[in-house]
């Protein structure tokens, strides 16, 4: 297994969702055997969950750890935001004329698993990719 563990801390603004993609961009060249697919799949996710606890959960702070395995990669999420008030298997995507709402559902097609628990005072994100 090829760990890389990436910690971000984001005071909010534009350059938050571009730092939190470089991080996972820069795992690819060390990772060659992640196929083209996982890596979008991956990368989508990732975008639309980032993108809600910085819009939602209004986090300070974002702890993105990435796991290599051989055939999946897993993300985990930790941040200090406000709780999400959400029941993941009640996720559709909304209707074509929708302009909100598909972030999540976009990430729970994309991948083979994402879980939210909140801890304490944090919220803890689990994506998983299909192998």
């Amino acid at each position: 297994m090829i760990r890389h563990n990436v910690n971000l801390d984001i005071r909010g603004g534009s350059g938050a969702l571009s730092e939190i993609q470089s991080a996972l961009d820069s795992l690819w060249p060390s990772n060659a055997h992640v196929r083209c697919s996982i890596r979008k799949q991956v990368a989508m996710a990732v975008a639309e969950i980032a993108a809600n606890i910085i819009e939602h959960a209004r986090a300070s702070s974002i702890r993105m750890e990435v796991h290599v395995h051989p055939n999946e990669v897993e993300v985990e999420f930790t941040d200090n935001g406000r709780p999400a008030e959400i029941d993941l298997t009640s996720i559709r995507m909304p209707g074509a004329m929708a302009e909100r709402g598909r972030g999540l559902a976009i990430a729970l097609a994309a991948l083979r698993e994402v879980s939210y628990c909140r801890r304490g005072s944090a919220n803890h994100w689990r994506l998983l990719s299909h192998e």
